[in-house]
């Protein structure tokens, strides 16, 4: 038996605004959240800016300020979907973050500090336990003692399509009816080694600005974000009067298996048509890019759009011209941001596009933010290895 799958609640820390006001008014403003680097001494790097968000972690925690994040979207989108978490079965809900660095590389000095006396043979106190949380999966676990959760538990990590990656695997679990509630979470930091590894294989920009299918783009920036969405059964949602964002109609996951950094289209084709598989192409009024503004990425990505979509031009935007790239959390940060837009009833602008490419012939939405009573979006990811994911949102009302 298979069940329909809405999303009932939605929180974001990002770039351009914390908080679902002030993130859907910096979409639709067409805020811009690049700047310098500010969290950390960028002087010796090629590329000195990124899209960093304006938050900081509780006075007092020994919580890294990625699973403090996490931790702090959770509990607004639990808030939003008006969710009582002692009413929830433990065993039937779950969580699923998307996190390829979690708290890990800002971490190590504090690892260090902490533990030098025990490991010169001290005995530990619970300080150390509770610090120890720089790992994804560290996080996860603090995610679901937080949720009260027993259920489902996973931690997905395939570079920049993780986040759309786990919203399909929560669509999965309760649409086969082996899950009733699932918090899906989203969260990055900007650290050192991620912005020069990214350097290295010079996929960041020199010119400080994020320009997706202009044809002067020379690459991405980084950025940081978190956001949680809360997905459950619809007929759960419908019984206790919740308020309904969207129904996540399809999902689609694909891999190239070609090369770790070069993208092929095909793979991109595949994951959207299953995304689409129950849904009438037509009935598509805008896509949500992956949108890097690297050149081969762009390209890819525009060539699958044409295939997927061969007898008209629909709408297309890249919401990382505002809030840079963010990796593991990109997906879930973005996919808020499309509905957000949605019931805003507009469809974000691609900031910095000048001059379209033509190897890119799309209908990119630049300038302003279109209006639009969209009813069917796709939202696509695509990351390192090849890694491919594509959701289909359709709105609906209870």
């Amino acid at each position: 038996m298979t069940r329909k799958v809405v999303v009932t609640g939605l929180s974001a820390l990002t770039p351009i605004g914390n908080g679902l006001q002030a993130f859907g008014e910096g979409l639709r403003l067409g805020l811009d959240g690049v700047r310098e680097i500010e969290g950390w001494n960028a002087s010796r790097h090629r590329v000195r800016h990124a899209a960093e968000v304006r938050w900081d972690k509780p006075e007092g925690s020994s919580y890294s300020r990625a699973t403090e994040m996490a931790l702090a979207t959770l509990e607004d989108a639990v808030a939003d979907a008006g969710l009582d978490r002692a009413s929830l079965d433990a065993a039937r809900t779950g969580v699923i973050l998307s996190s390829n660095q979690g708290g890990m590389a800002p971490s190590v000095e504090r690892y260090r500090e902490l533990t030098a006396p025990y490991r010169r043979g001290a005995v530990p106190d619970g300080r150390v336990l509770r610090v120890l949380d720089g790992s994804p999966t560290a996080t996860l676990d603090l995610l679901m003692h937080r949720m009260g959760a027993r259920g489902l538990s996973l931690n997905v990590s395939t570079a920049c399509s993780a986040g759309l990656h786990a919203l399909g695997m929560a669509y999965d679990a309760i649409r086969m009816d082996e899950a009733d509630v699932v918090v899906v979470a989203g969260v990055e930091v900007l650290t050192e080694p991620a912005q020069a590894g990214f350097s290295v294989l010079r996929a960041l920009s020199n010119n400080a600005r994020v320009r997706p299918f202009d044809e002067q783009r020379d690459g991405t920036l980084l950025g940081e974000g978190a956001a949680a969405i809360v997905v459950e059964r619809d007929d759960r949602a419908r019984a206790r009067g919740a308020k309904v964002w969207a129904e996540i109609a399809g999902y689609g996951s694909s891999t190239d298996a070609y090369h770790m950094t070069r993208p092929l289209s095909e793979g991109a084709v595949r994951a959207m048509q299953e995304a689409l598989a129950g849904t009438p192409h037509q009935d598509v009024d805008w896509i949500k890019a992956h949108g890097t503004a690297t050149p081969a990425n762009d390209v890819a990505e525009a060539t699958a759009i044409q295939a997927v979509f061969p007898e008209r031009q629909v709408p297309v935007t890249s919401i990382k011209s505002q809030l840079g790239h963010s990796l593991g959390a990109s997906g879930v940060t973005e996919a808020v941001g499309v509905l957000l837009a949605m019931h805003g009833e507009f469809i974000p602008r691609t900031l910095h596009l000048e001059k379209l490419d033509k190897a890119c012939p799309l209908d990119v939405v630049a300038g302003e933010a279109r209006p639009s009573k969209a009813r069917v979006v796709l939202a696509n990811a695509f990351g390192f290895g090849g890694n491919n994911a594509a959701i289909c949102f359709k709105r609906t009302t209870l």
